[in-house]
């Protein structure tokens, strides 16, 4: 998986066809081309980023047969990034971690050695039993040389061990024929695959062999000599003859230093935050807890780029989320009235220690789009002080605002009831944080920048080259978890799920009946997942065989379901599919809310009837008349008013359309006594 930008030069396919952008009219027009008939369109970039989202508008790599000598690297295929044992993915990870520190010295051994030695006496003793020993000067300065020309990529930095080894001894007339075919058949925009390429040499081999002598006849090569010897090219020019070259554009990405950031998506800082609410079932009205919000800011600018609202404790889950919805434009705002203009790859993310950021999930993504992964220091906060401040701006200007608030200690909390009072659903919930981003934090004069996040964002945005992903179909794939698994002929069996499809049959009918596959997964949806195939590293989307009940099913809903299957196994019942443990567990759901809505309308009624018994009796003259005056004069409106509010047609659980406009608009003080 690539990326791909608006600009002059890039290729990208419009409802299957390729075109090419040739170029920007303004800020908003692009002009293309069919390659083809030269015929010439105009498209504004919102229309583009709408067929973009829909998956009409793909961003194709810009075809370039003779790559940048100089920038040439050892970096191996995103595919194998998947694969790689964890031992050396860590070992990758601490060899960045000396390429890092030392990005800024001058390369010269006698400059490098004391700085490399410094570093290494300071490594954990766990680091330590990776790296036993102090690494050279000049293999740390082959390491920034190899980053570097892998554009920030980390697995410039893994170890190739495919390359050691025995090596097969091929005459020089057969590897003279193979670089030729290799060179005019596979590594050419046309992306033909290994066997089609083997093929043609083994059809050469025999033309030769008709012109030598029985002694010196070729013998033919195999489909695994073909592979080997491809993959002892470099990995860089191979990408760049299939694929294209982008590197130019990559070098000449703006980033910035430290803490500081000059211009929009140079740093962002991603954290976690349990909201002050409680939130209620949207069926039964009961209170289900505070949900967790994961927030992306732009540091230049103070933009929300990305959040993710659930239930869902922080989690790589969570992480992909809010990735997921940062790179993307945010076209489904259908409660919002200012644009929301945000989208495109971050050069650097800053996150803190939790264990959630140290998952091969986020390195895998990052990895794929070139994203630098900052941690900050333990127990400082403030490091990432500009979502630290964005959660407090939002607990008080928007959830101190919403019924169901929690308070930060028992005094200031008094009498009041969270959960009681708790009236907004978690989509309802949802909505009002696009609403209110949008449309009100956007466009507030931030004291810092002293203009609206907004206003800095269109006055800088405009500097920057921004990047997507090649299809917007394929970013759950960069954003799931890399897996091994083994393809056969009932498919891939992941989780107690099997996968198949066509595709992964003609796969198998051209790389072996039982192939090793990566395969990446999705914890919102075990649906489907995604098979990478071997030789091309496309994404191949293989959906569950049981569709029926998998689709649409989070990991842990899937979980949950074989944990009562094998319960209800064990209690001695028939065997019980996975589907029919789904049925079951829906229908108790089900029942318990009808239950919990009639013991919510019998209460109702009951609170009804008290206070139509209260209001019927006759008054009573009172031996303390100042009493009595009182409750005429202060308090009599008050039974009326909550008659109405618990009335069928005022029901305890507002609408959400209500809770909308009230949360946003113009908040009522919740106070004790109104409340009591």
């Amino acid at each position: 998986m690539g990326i791909g930008l608006f600009k002059a030069g890039q290729h990208f396919d419009l409802d299957g066809k390729r075109q090419k952008i040739t170029r920007l009219l303004d800020k908003e027009r692009i002009e293309f081309e069919d390659p083809q008939s030269s015929r010439r369109q105009e498209l504004t970039r919102s229309e583009a980023l709408d067929l973009y989202t829909s998956g009409n508008f793909v961003f194709r790599p810009i075809i370039n047969v003779e790559p940048d000598k100089r920038a040439r690297s050892r970096v191996m295929s995103n595919t194998l990034l998947a694969s790689v044992p964890p031992l050396l993915r860590d070992l990758a990870k601490l060899r960045l971690h000396f390429v890092t520190k030392l990005a800024h010295f001058p390369t010269t051994r006698a400059r490098l050695t004391p700085l490399v030695q410094a570093l290494w006496e300071k490594l954990k003793p766990a680091d330590l039993a990776l790296m036993p020993e102090c690494p050279h000067a000049s293999s740390v300065a082959r390491w920034m040389k190899q980053y570097r020309d892998a554009e920030n990529n980390i697995v410039a930095l893994l170890d190739q061990h495919a390359l050691k080894g025995h090596r097969d001894r091929i005459p020089q007339k057969v590897l003279d024929l193979m670089e030729d075919c290799v060179r005019d058949g596979y590594l050419t925009p046309h992306r033909r695959n290994i066997t089609s390429v083997l093929s043609d040499i083994n059809g050469l081999i025999d033309d030769t062999n008709l012109m030598l002598t029985p002694s010196e006849q070729l013998s033919p090569i195999s489909y695994e000599q073909l592979r080997k010897y491809i993959s002892k090219l470099p990995a860089y020019e191979v990408y760049a003859a299939r694929y294209g070259e982008q590197a130019a554009d990559m070098k000449f990405r703006n980033t910035g230093k430290g803490a500081s950031a000059a211009l929009p998506l140079q740093r962002a800082e991603m954290d976690h935050c349990r909201l002050d609410l409680f939130v209620v079932d949207m069926e039964t009205g009961l209170p289900l807890g505070r949900p967790w919000l994961t927030v992306i800011i732009d540091a230049c600018t103070r933009m929300i780029l990305g959040f993710s609202l659930s239930f869902d404790a922080p989690s790589s889950l969570t992480v992909m989320r809010a990735l997921r919805h940062a790179v993307l434009p945010k076209t489904d705002l259908d409660d919002v009235t200012q644009p929301w203009p945000t989208w495109g790859i971050m050069r650097t993310l800053v996150v803190d220690n939790g264990v959630e950021f140290h998952g091969s999930s986020l390195d895998y993504a990052a990895g794929q789009f070139g994203i630098t992964i900052q941690t900050c220091p333990r127990r400082q906060p403030w490091f990432k002080g500009r979502i630290e401040r964005f959660f407090r701006t939002l607990q008080t200007d928007l959830i101190s605002l919403i019924p169901g608030r929690t308070f930060s200690s028992i005094i200031e909390r008094g009498d009041y009831d969270s959960s009681k009072h708790a009236a907004i659903t978690l989509e309802t919930l949802n909505r009002v944080i696009n609403l209110w981003i949008a449309d009100i934090y956007h466009q507030s004069t931030h004291s810092s920048i002293r203009q609206t996040p907004a206003q800095k964002w269109e006055s800088l945005i405009d500097k920057v080259d921004r990047h997507l992903p090649d299809s917007a179909q394929w970013v759950d794939a960069a954003f799931g978890k890399p897996e091994t698994r083994v393809a056969g002929h009932e498919g891939i069996l992941k989780d107690s799920l099997y996968y198949n499809c066509a595709e992964l049959g003609v796969m198998r009918q051209q790389l072996g009946e039982r192939i090793t596959v990566d395969i990446i997964t999705n914890d919102e949806d075990v649906g489907y997942l995604y098979v990478v195939h071997p030789e091309t590293g496309d994404y191949i989307k293989v959906p569950a065989i049981d569709e029926d009940y998998a689709s649409g099913l989070t990991r842990w809903q899937h979980t949950k379901c074989k944990e009562y299957a094998r319960y209800l196994s064990e209690k001695g019942e028939d065997r019980v599919s996975l589907r029919d443990a789904k049925l079951k567990i829906v229908e108790m759901i089900e029942e318990d809310m009808v239950v919990n809505r009639r013991k919510s309308r019998a209460a109702q009624s009951r609170a009804r009837s008290m206070r139509k018994q209260n209001s019927s009796k006759p008054a009573t003259t009172s031996a303390r008349p100042t009493s009595s005056a009182k409750r005429k004069g202060g308090a009599s409106a008050r039974p009326a008013e909550q008659d109405a509010m618990h009335s069928p047609r005022n029901p305890s659980v507002a609408r959400d359309d209500d809770l909308l406009d009230l949360t946003v608009t113009v908040a009522v003080p919740y106070t004790q006594e109104a409340a009591a």
